[in-house]
């Protein structure tokens, strides 16, 4: 399989198919066509997509080093498996599928072996790896075969380390399952239709060197591994020539390479053929592609240099730098850590450049627990939520977009600048807080929302995507998908990737529309808001405090309309910042969020289904049962589509996470029932909830072996670890950095709650 743009490779593969990037002198294909070579393999056919002429023309007389070669070129997609089809049907004998673009040492004449003996319709070669967010995953049964695929998932249901690494075995007559001239993928729609068929799907774990060249810090990582001998592969040598310079091994140097006097080349550099270093340059885990010119005194720090490019005198590139072919770095020029630019592009002498010579450099770790920004995300300024601003609108399902912020003065510019982006994109931009400058908390045009509205504003709305932007010294932004429920994790890759690629959808003027005014739904919210207790709430009384004045007046204004006597009576409920949580006190008892949303499920559950977020209590499904209702769960970063009932359910069911919503709805309970907080609260099931933020010492994909170690009830969820005990259960899951885990202990008491999450933590830190 070469039919792959490589497109995270870029600027690299700009002008070059990914099976032809070269590492250490020789392209990746070559690579592989010698490691079948190693194990027997006597005929190979190579299925082409992206610039297949480069790869074809390159094997004029149809073999490589004795190996015979056909090719064969996808004129549309096909999809991995569809691909496969062209070259095999018709075969009669089992076969062997690989990437021309993933260097391996792999023994692929055992997994042949065992194979041929297995009976099994497929077998996979699987790898054990140290962050399986970036691959497909495989979960094995008892017998050692394929029991399920997980596709990229964030490290809440990363449940196993084992990578398909995409070297697969195929009996000869399962190609006729593929369908011809349609797309068609291995992973999501072959192997699914061959367990359901009952075939078996064995995996064969391998031992040794793989590594999907994904992207730029891969492929360099690839070649320092090369160097180091951690590859068994035919690497070409290493011309030697003499002058003035030093060496620090390891180096690789292609042919006719020119080092100048004064020159420190390494280690881990290479010099591909016919490369130029001049006097006094540096060059540090760097790779210089053929004919790179690299003049005087410049200063190369574990970075890219294509085909041609020319880097003037002074030069300095930094960690994660990539020259495009043919582009040109003027005199005295920085080019700061992750700083790109495209083929044929300049940069002028003296500049420091900190984005990409193209549309902007973004910081690769996007999204943190809690949205982008904040104390441990990337730095918002105007300049990147303008780029971010792009890179949502480039995405196809984000082309109806919401903007909220939260009314200070550093919300409002950000706000303006991201919206900046957006509508560059052709996106149609839904505003629902002021943009004119008027961001007064008592504007009567509409200053301050929060999160909790730009929730329903998003599914109200039906909007593909919802941005809430809070200011401060530490801004940051939350984004809301489809239901205004959180996004999943696809979704955020396609940001994520689109930014750090800077790779922007700009629409003509004629596509650009107009900015929205959506001020006037907070009447919409607050009418919805009321119907949550249809029938009023006459003779109810309560206090309502909020460290956010709007949040607080929203509220008490909806009650007041609804003849409740604000500001009266033992009853406190008190709303979290953004809007999402709340609380209660009377007669000095204290009411948590769960406790609260327990009473409102269970008269919920008289009507119907309630959906609910993954961490809700387990409480709650008992009580589901108890009414013969189902409680749905929703995970907070899905990698696949089983969720989805019960987020369209969820859409509906804003009381659940809004905490203004959740406080008109327990109001209601308690005037319709007239019962006090404390007689609801006796009709369940004793239930507390603890919840605590750990620092993970080891990476999530080993956090099920390391506790496994140390407990033995450890059980996989569906969003992270489930210890269960005697007297309650323990939820752990990672956050998305991967530095950290959120414990939630539940249990009776809010004491043994507390000893299970102290427990929890101790596990985590041992």
């Amino acid at each position: 399989m070469a039919g792959g743009e490589g497109s995270r490779l870029r600027p690299l593969t700009c002008n070059m198919p990914k099976p032809l990037a070269r590492l250490c002198g020789k392209s990746v294909l070559e690579y592989i066509f010698d490691l079948l070579q190693q194990h027997g393999v006597h005929e190979a056919c190579v299925s082409l997509g992206y610039l297949a002429e480069q790869i074809s023309q390159r094997y004029p007389d149809g073999q490589y080093d004795g190996l015979p070669l056909s090719f064969v070129k996808e004129e549309t997609p096909l999809g991995t498996a569809g691909g496969v089809a062209l070259c095999a049907r018709g075969w009669d004998d089992d076969f062997l599928v690989i990437s021309g673009d993933a260097m391996c040492d792999l023994d692929l004449s055992e997994a042949i072996t065992r194979h041929k003996s297995s009976g099994a319709a497929v077998t996979i070669l699987g790898v054990e790896v140290d962050d399986p967010r970036e691959y497909g995953l495989m979960q094995l049964d008892e017998n050692g075969d394929v029991a399920a695929f997980v596709e990229k998932p964030a490290w809440g249901q990363v449940t196993t380390n084992l990578a398909n690494t995409g070297i697969y075995l195929l009996r000869a007559d399962v190609i006729n399952l593929i369908p011809q001239d349609n797309k068609y993928d291995f992973a999501q729609d072959l192997f699914p239709a061959l367990l359901a068929r009952g075939e078996r799907i064995a995996c064969c774990k391998s031992i040794g060197y793989w590594c999907d060249i994904g992207d730029l810090p891969a492929y360099l990582q690839c070649q320092r591994d090369i160097l180091d001998g951690a590859v068994q592969c035919n690497m070409p040598p290493s011309h030697s020539i003499h002058g003035d310079f030093t060496l620090i091994p390891p180096v690789h140097l292609g042919k006719n390479v020119t080092i100048a006097n004064g020159a420190v080349i390494g280690p881990h550099a290479i010099l591909d053929d016919n490369s130029r270093v001049g006097e006094r340059a540096k060059v540090r885990g760097s790779v210089l592609l053929a004919y790179a010119d690299v003049a005087a005194d410049a200063c190369l720090t574990g970075v890219i240099v294509c085909n041609g490019a020319q880097l003037r005198s002074g030069v300095q590139l930094f960690e994660g730098a990539t020259v495009g072919e043919g582009a040109c770095i003027g005199a005295n020029a920085t080019l700061m850590p992750g700083v790109a630019v495209w083929p044929n592009k300049q940069v002028e002498p003296a500049a420091q450049v900190q984005q990409h010579v193209k549309y902007g450099h973004q910081n690769a770790a996007l999204f943190e627990d809690n949205g982008i920004g904040g104390s441990e995300g990337m730095r918002l300024t105007p300049e990147t939520c303008a780029a971010l601003g792009c890179a949502i609108g480039s995405v196809k399902s984000c082309k109806k977009a919401g903007i909220a912020h939260d009314g200070t003065p550093r919300a409002h510019a950000l706000a303006m600048a991201l919206t900046s982006g957006l509508l560059t994109t052709g996106c149609h931009v839904w505003n629902f807080t002021c943009l004119d400058g008027n961001t007064g908390s008592n504007s009567n045009t509409g200053g301050n929302s929060f999160v909790a509205q730009l929730s329903f504003y998003t599914a109200f709305c039906g909007l593909g995507i919802g941005i809430f932007i809070t200011g401060g010294e530490e801004p940051s932004i939350m984004l809301r998908g489809e239901g205004g429920l959180s996004v999943p994790r696809q979704l955020e890759r396609e940001i994520e990737t689109r930014l750090r690629r800077a790779e922007f959808t700009l629409a003509d003027d004629e596509d650009c529309h107009e900015i929205a005014n959506m001020q006037a739904i907070k009447t919409m919210y607050a009418r919805e808001l009321m119907q949550q207790a249809p029938q009023g709430l006459k003779g109810t009384s309560v206090r309502v405090t909020s460290p956010n004045p709007h949040v607080q007046a929203t509220l008490e204004h909806t009650l007041d309309r609804l003849d409740c006597a604000v500001g009266q009576g033992s009853l406190a409920l008190h709303v979290s910042d953004d809007g999402t949580q709340l609380c209660a006190h009377e007669h000095d008892q204290h009411y948590t969020h769960e406790q609260l949303l327990a009473i409102c499920c269970k008269a919920e559950l008289a009507h119907g289904d309630i959906a609910l977020p993954y961490d809700a209590p387990e409480m709650l499904d008992e009580l589901a049962m108890h009414e013969g209702r189902t409680a749905l769960r929703y995970l907070s970063c899905p990698a696949d589509q089983t969720d989805n009932k019960a987020r369209q359910l969820a859409a509906r069911q804003h009381w659940v996470r809004d905490g203004l919503f959740l406080a008109v709805k327990l109001l209601q309970v308690m005037h319709e029932r007239k019962r006090s907080l404390s007689e609801l609260m006796a009709e369940l099931p004793p239930c507390h909830v603890q919840r605590k933020r750990f620092s993970l010492p080891c990476s999530p994909s080993m956090l099920q072996q390391v506790i496994g170690e140390q407990d033995e009830h450890v059980l996989t969820a569906r969003e992270g670890l489930m210890l269960r005990r005697e007297n309650g259960r323990i939820l752990i899951t990672p956050g998305k950095s991967g530095r950290h885990a959120h414990v939630l202990a539940e249990a009776a008491t809010a004491e043994i709650a507390q000893e299970l999450c102290d427990f929890a933590g101790k596990l985590l830190t041992e």
